[in-house]
């Protein structure tokens, strides 16, 4: 895949089961609340390879950092791609 100024494009070498693709890349933005912010951590495999006892006050410090500091606002930035194509003959 690849990236244009205007956030699409082609993508080079679609493989032999997909004609020409059509790649669109969006930003994300998600607001979470302390509790929440903890709660999507929690689902990530990192911090589900912990114990529990560490892992739940590790996510109870997180969530009261969040709280306490940041007015009970955290903010996660990701990219998303989206890749489109016709199915080969």
């Amino acid at each position: 895949m690849r990236t244009t100024d205007e956030g699409w494009g082609l993508a080079d070498d679609p493989g032999e089961l997909f004609g020409p693709t059509n790649v669109r890349w969006d930003p994300t933005v998600q607001w979470f609340t302390g509790d929440g912010f903890a709660a999507h951590l929690r689902s990530l495999s990192p911090y589900r390879r912990l114990g529990r006892d560490v892992r739940e006050s590790l996510l109870d410090a997180v969530a009261e950092r969040i709280r306490t500091r940041r007015g009970d606002r955290a903010r996660r930035r990701c990219l998303s791609a989206l890749r489109v194509g016709r199915r080969a003959q």
